[in-house]
């Protein structure tokens, strides 16, 4: 699991998460606002959204190599507020792919994982 401090507050850094998601034309499958559904039942927690996207033309490989990956995909990164930091969180596909006996993807693996971690830089950096 990584996690990256923002210097921005929640919505700005969901704000500029999703600006460098449309800008690198990932598809931004769905937002789960997690702290929303608490409040809905009764109950308090911090301001926490997930935010599930992805490009199928990199995607659709893993799962092709083995069908589990679908369970995994599209890839997720969680904004969170943490006491008084707001944090991006995700897992790297290196982790992601460790639960997998596949082969021959390591390649792809280290190119999502770069990309990952550029994107989160775009977001965090001023």
């Amino acid at each position: 699991m990584i996690i990256n401090e923002s210097p921005y507050g929640i919505n700005e850094t969901m704000g500029r998460l999703l600006k460098v998601l449309v800008e690198h034309e990932m598809t931004i499958f769905a937002i789960v606002d997690h702290s929303g559904g608490a409040a809905q039942v009764g109950l308090s927690m911090p301001n926490t959204k997930l935010v599930i996207f992805g490009n199928p033309k990199g995607g659709t490989a893993f799962m092709l190599a083995d069908a589990n990956f679908s369970i995994d995909l599209p890839l997720k990164i969680v904004v969170r507020k943490n006491n008084s930091k707001t944090e991006l969180v995700y897992q790297t596909m290196e982790e992601v792919a460790s639960r997998y006996q596949v082969t021959g993807l390591s390649n792809s693996i280290k190119k999502m994982d770069e990309g990952i971690l550029a994107l989160v830089n775009q977001v965090i950096n001023k």
